[in-house]
């Protein structure tokens, strides 16, 4: 069988739920292709997550405060494409862009190259409660030009399926394929946990911490013994802290920042609330259900591919009452609450890294063979 050559498009190496995505969709990849990663990925996290078999080409780390790093090093990337271009043949190579796809396409496009591209969030949702309107809208009006040249996009979830379908005409090109994200599902023994609320999440508009805040602190009067811990780091950590103060409960939320291993907190708090206003497919509610943490989520898309319309538990992104009655329900009810995770539990093979990224390749194969 003749190797194909893979190469990974990820300019902005950013750690967290979709860089997991990347790095096993790489590793497993390498395992029988030839696999090119092209990211301002440092040193040292290249040999602590990638297999040696891959090939870095390595973007230089440049910043200007006017222009977004992701920006910047999308430009930086094209240097490198042409590189590697100009090294291997296009009759077996593509191109899987995770991210930055408007300048991969283009640049694919102009050397006559083969792209997929995965669209990792809600594309409707993104544009909805984006902070600067003119431009969401401007870059969803690139995604719906730009999209229809590639030569497949992998969506993954439902609603972030649709969402795209909804703007564009080039519904065949999409593929659901969902996360390739667990290695292996764990098995839990039964065990005492303790008074936690957890959040997993950048500290941004997006996430929705504001709500859960508002919504715990109503919690707190049925429930003093409880801690709402957050953890993530992120622009509105000030924000959220004063929220915090003006209701009184500073002492009850713990700021954690971003956590290399989070699986205490997963294996030991008594409830995941995942309030996002929009996601792609979110990986902390699959790490939770993994770790049979009983959940609530709005429903963000992704929320019910993982949760599950029959058993899971969802509240709105904007009623706090609401989801302060939906967790003192499920603690009060929390027996019953471990019995729906336990169920939920069942469908997560679906988010296996093995079994999507046989479809990621088996959509490679579809592509080059065209």
């Amino acid at each position: 069988m003749i190797k194909k050559d893979i190469i990974i498009y990820y300019p902005s190496f950013e750690k967290g739920g979709a860089t997991i995505n990347l790095i096993n969709f790489a590793n497993l990849s390498s395992k029988r292709n030839n696999v090119y990663l092209i990211s301002n990925i440092n040193n040292k996290d290249k040999r602590n997550f990638f297999s040696k078999q891959i090939n870095l080409y390595k973007i230089s780390n440049f910043s200007f405060k006017l222009i977004s790093n992701r920006l910047i090093t999308s430009l930086l990337s094209i240097y490198n494409m042409i590189k590697i271009f100009n090294k291997i043949g296009s009759k077996n190579s593509i191109i899987v862009s995770f991210q930055s796809h408007i300048v991969s396409i283009f640049i694919c496009k102009i050397f006559g190259r083969k792209i997929i591209i995965r669209n990792s969030e809600d594309v409707l949702g993104a544009t909805k409660y984006a902070d600067y309107k003119i431009f969401a809208y401007l870059v969803m009006f690139l995604k719906t030009i730009f999209y229809f040249l590639s030569d497949a996009i992998i969506t993954n979830s439902k609603k972030a399926k649709n969402s795209l379908q909804k703007i564009t005409f080039y519904k065949k090109k999409i593929d659901l394929i969902y996360n390739p994200y667990l290695i292996k599902i764990k098995k839990i023994k039964s065990k005492k946990r303790k008074n936690i609320i957890l959040s997993v999440g950048r500290l941004c508009k997006q996430k929705n911490q504001e709500l859960l805040i508002k919504a715990f602190s109503i919690f707190l009067k049925k429930y003093p013994d409880y801690k709402l811990v957050l953890i993530g780091h992120g622009a509105d950590k000030v924000k959220l802290a004063n929220v915090c103060n003006n209701l009184k409960i500073m002492n009850k939320v713990e700021f954690k920042g971003w956590l290399t291993n989070p699986n205490y907190y997963y294996e030991n708090s008594k409830l995941f609330v995942f309030p996002s206003l929009y996601e792609g497919l979110p990986n902390a509610l699959i790490d939770s259900v993994n770790n049979e943490l009983p959940c609530i989520s709005s429903k963000c898309s992704g929320a019910e591919d993982i949760l599950t319309n029959k058993y899971g538990t969802f509240s709105n992104t904007y009623d706090y009452n609401l989801l302060s009655k939906k967790m003192i329900d499920s603690i009060k009810n929390y027996n019953n609450s471990l019995k729906k995770v336990k169920k939920i539990k069942y469908y997560l093979h679906r988010f296996l890294a093995k079994e999507q990224i046989s479809k990621y390749l088996s959509l490679t194969n579809k592509i080059l063979s065209k």
